[in-house]
């Protein structure tokens, strides 16, 4: 049984909704934790196979590998917002939850690359949506399940919105990766197939979800799975953001696990093959 944990976020559930539907069978366990939480399991060894935010997997390169398999990306992104108090006249200082690593670094350069804006980001810790709302920072980054919902008359920004203004390709959110050095040709045919199988009923699954337009729109059209040239594309602008932005020393790897020729070619006359 191949342990794989997956985001406490609708978007996440998504990918393995072929699982839950009996679209697909396959010898897989799924564990569901906060995304920050997702590189201790897989470091930890409480699962195999782990959709990591794409920050955790640049930053810890020597540890993981990322399979070359699927990709959670999209054009725009209702789960991660930024709020702004007082719009564009000044944004001196962000509130956020620095649990959300990567949302916040992506606040951070969406307002200084398109709004000449570089806040100071205060910490709260483990802060509600309400909490956040509450303070007297000019903006504050909200993300998660409750994100879609926010009410607010403030101005706000969609993260994934803005990065695909700035950079023109979709903001890949998350990638699958295992311990460094514990790729195979396994588990990259899993995570398509599971893939494969989520696409194959993507209206149904979007149907049945009780959403406002917005959100039917979002799973309908905007959110991806593919790990494609867009995918490579985006992260290549993502690497090279956190160079600029001094995260990094230097523009870090992408550690990609590669697939052996043989195993490429048979993967792709399995996939001819209908899913279950």
């Amino acid at each position: 049984m191949i342990q794989l944990a997956i985001w406490d976020l609708l978007p996440a559930e998504f990918f393995v909704s072929g699982l839950a539907s009996g679209a697909v069978q396959l010898p897989v366990s799924v564990t569901r934790c906060p995304a920050h939480q997702a590189l201790e399991l897989l470091l930890g060894g409480d699962v195999e196979v782990a959709l990591l935010p794409t920050l955790d997997v640049l930053l810890h390169n020597d540890q993981v590998d990322a399979l070359p398999a699927v990709a959670l990306s999209s054009w725009k992104h209702p789960y991660a917002r930024l709020v702004l108090r007082q719009g564009f006249l000044q944004v001196q200082a962000l509130a956020l939850d620095p649990r959300y690593a990567q949302e916040a670094f992506i606040a951070q350069v969406v307002l200084k690359e398109h709004y000449n804006q570089t806040p100071q980001p205060i910490a709260y810790e483990q802060a509600t949506r309400e909490e956040l709302l509450a303070g007297d920072e000019d903006a504050c980054l909200i993300v998660g399940n409750e994100a879609p919902t926010l009410q607010t008359h403030a101005l706000v920004l969609d993260l994934g919105q803005e990065w695909y203004e700035l950079v023109n390709y979709p903001m890949v959110w998350g990638l699958f990766a295992v311990r460094k050095g514990e790729g195979s040709p396994t588990l990259v045919k899993m995570l398509r197939r599971l893939a494969k199988a989520a696409e194959l009923q993507r209206d149904v699954w979007a149907q049945a979800r009780e959403t406002v337009p917005e959100l039917h729109a979002y799973f309908l059209e905007n959110l991806r799975l593919r790990f494609d040239d867009l995918v490579m594309a985006s992260l290549t602008e993502f690497r090279e953001y956190l160079f600029y932005f001094q995260i990094t020393d230097e523009v870090p790897d992408l550690p990609l696990y590669t697939i052996p020729e043989d195993e490429e070619d048979e993967e792709e006359d399995e996939d001819e093959v209908p899913l279950l």
